[in-house]
């Protein structure tokens, strides 16, 4: 007997409640089980897991905070420009950056056919586009296509109209290809010529990510050796043979577009970025929208057909039904759609790109003081605008647009964020990595540790009270009974309903810790890796069953 008791004494401490103890243990183990899960395991593998499916929900409400925090970085440049006109501070003047200054010209089909050009275009077709551009001169022109022809019909007038506008100190960036040296280069005839060896040649080439295809990050600079065997496209790799003669990278380490442009306004200062591996930056996507876009009617596709067959519609009701995407003056329509769609593809189109959008055959429409507010003292960015390319990117706002709105969105975030190399520097998590992306990332798990010690100890209450409120009807207990039934079936949609909105709970939460992780200038990706991992833990309620069998007591 006396064995007897002591055993169910031991069984009573067991089972007692651990209360506050046991939360705070199974939060600390939800966040150290994510954190070394995202060191140990696999990025690709945990990715398959949600990191993905949560950083395309964070997009939208990062793109709000995008906006917003860029409005505020202008208006402090604005009072600091005013102050040293004042002579109030003696610093080195810096450029007051507006998102609008960047203006998109696509090259359409409309266009090659106005002009009588198939594609690739001929040089004169260029020089048609320059001409616009030397009327009114802007402050940097990049051409997102690779100029292969060879030397023929109209070439010397093109020359003539790159020598113009670098003679009105435009910055004139030609993208180009990489060689097997790490050079970049574009044609023969262009690179042999002594006449443009002031036009820079920049990188275009970029890495979608392995798992959702989104345009997550942006190269800075180019390693000479390719890493993790990453596919890259827009453009394919030459060899040395293909060249007869190669312009040189500045220090052999090629710039990307964006970073070269970058460079010229602003310098690099802290962002001196080595060619011993690449280097990424994370971008994120803008929310709001271009009043000028792209011009592109909805098509018939699968998705437009499931979007019209679709009654919850949160994009219904504007001017713009027709279009591929969909618009609006309100930032909070915006999110709300971009948010639905993120959950839920049918709900709405994609939104509408965010930078003022120039068809080249709008451009002999357009009035004389239309062309100059479009083009002049603006970065003009060209590229190609055709129903068939292999030049295009996914973004997670915007979802299928010409590659030239990677450069611009590049570009707007190395404006809008200026600082070092890691306000920037797409990184994972590693035991190597220096003390201040550590300080970041534990400080990141402190608040996560805090969320979910409050969503475990919410699940708790709400257990601890169903189980009251089951307690109390003893008539319940009579198996096979009417209740009985009816008691087994309202334990199952408690417990069902429980998980998903816990589950809805830990998404939101991985939400917000994005989106405040994106202020502490840490990569998108990082966040959403390491959060995948925290919320697995948490929401399959891994955490509670190995704090259990770790210390050898159960929860009540």
């Amino acid at each position: 007997m006396a064995t007897q008791n002591g055993k169910q004494e031991r069984g009573k401490e067991k089972h007692e409640k651990p209360g506050w103890r046991h939360l705070l243990g199974r939060a600390a183990l939800s966040v150290l089980l994510g954190l070394l899960l995202a060191l140990v395991v696999p990025t690709r593998f945990t990715e398959e897991m949600g990191a993905q499916t949560m950083a395309r929900y964070a997009a939208p409400f990062s793109g709000y905070w995008f906006d917003v925090g860029s409005e505020h970085e202008r208006d402090l440049d604005r009072e600091s420009e005013i102050r040293r006109e004042r002579g109030k501070v003696n610093e080195h003047p810096r450029t007051v950056w507006n998102d609008k200054d960047i203006t998109v010209l696509v090259i359409d089909r409309e266009a090659l056919k106005a002009k009588q050009e198939g594609w690739p275009a001929r040089y004169p077709f260029y020089t048609w586009l320059l001409g616009v551009l030397n009327a009114h001169p802007p402050a940097s022109v990049f051409v997102d296509v690779i100029l292969s022809q060879p030397k023929g019909p109209g070439f010397d007038d093109f020359k003539r109209s790159l020598a113009e506008l670098i003679s009105k100190k435009t910055g004139v960036y030609l993208a180009a290809r990489r060689t097997e040296d790490n050079r970049l280069a574009t044609n023969d005839d262009l690179d042999e010529d002594q006449a443009l060896k002031a036009v820079k040649r920049v990188g275009i080439e970029f890495s979608a990510h392995a798992v959702d295809r989104l345009a997550w990050t942006y190269p800075l600079v180019y390693a000479k050796e390719e890493h993790n065997g990453e596919q890259t496209i827009g453009v394919n790799r030459i060899t040395d043979k293909d060249m007869k003669w190669r312009n040189p990278s500045q220090g052999n380490c090629p710039l990307s577009a964006a970073f070269a442009i970058y460079e010229d306004v602003y310098g690099r200062g802290d962002l001196e970025a080595q060619c011993d591996e690449p280097r990424l930056m994370s971008v994120t996507w803008p929310l709001d929208t271009a009043e000028d876009g792209l011009r592109w009617l909805d098509s018939d596709d699968e998705e437009s057909e499931a979007r019209r067959a679709f009654l919850l519609r949160v994009d219904t009701g504007d001017h713009d039904e027709q279009m591929y995407c969909t618009s609006s003056d309100s930032e909070l329509r915006l999110l709300w759609r971009a948010e639905s769609r993120a959950f839920l593809r049918p709900t709405s189109r994609p939104l509408c790109v965010h930078y003022r959008t120039i068809h080249a055959s709008q451009i002999e429409q357009m009035s004389v003081d239309e062309q100059a507010a479009a083009f002049r003292d603006r970065i003009v960015m060209i590229g190609t605008s055709f129903d068939y390319s292999n030049d295009f990117v996914l973004s997670p706002l915007n979802d299928r647009i010409p590659g030239v709105f990677l450069h611009a969105a590049a570009l707007d975030n190395l404006f809008s964020h200026r600082g070092g190399l890691d306000n920037i520097e797409a990184w994972e998590p590693q035991l190597d990595m220096p003390a201040v992306r550590w300080g970041k990332l534990l400080f990141l798990s402190v608040i996560g540790f805090v969320a979910i010690f409050l969503i475990a100890g919410a699940k708790k209450w709400v257990r601890q009270e169903f189980a009251r409120f089951y307690h109390e009807r003893r008539h319940w207990n009579r198996r096979f009974s009417l209740h009985w039934w009816c008691a087994k079936a309202l334990t199952a949609i408690f417990n069902i309903a429980l998980f998903c909105l816990s589950g809805f709970a830990l998404v939101a939460f991985g939400v917000g810790m994005i989106v405040f992780g994106t202020h502490l200038h840490m990569p998108f990706l990082l966040i959403a890796h390491v959060l995948a991992c925290t919320i697995a833990v948490e929401w399959l309620e891994w955490s509670e069953h190995l704090f259990n069998w770790v210390t050898d007591s159960k929860e009540d």
